[in-house]
């Protein structure tokens, strides 16, 4: 399993798709750049998490969602 790139203590949840190389997140981490304004919207999914990340990035962004 991958660390999250940004505290490298936890697994990645998710995989931000818009930055190359993609740089994989924790659930933490993604959702603190949520509440801080500056949400993954293209991510894909490493296992457990993706639900919750998008139910918290759906309440608490902005940000529209791109779908497709």
């Amino acid at each position: 399993m991958t660390d999250c790139a940004n505290c490298h203590a936890a697994p990645a949840a998710i995989e931000d798709i818009e930055v190359e190389p993609p740089r994989p997140w924790c659930l933490g981490c993604a959702t603190a750049l949520v509440r801080a304004g500056d949400p993954v919207l293209r991510y894909r999914s490493l296992g457990e998490g993706q639900d919750e990340y998008a139910r918290v990035l759906s309440r608490g962004s902005t940000a529209a969602v791109r779908f497709g």
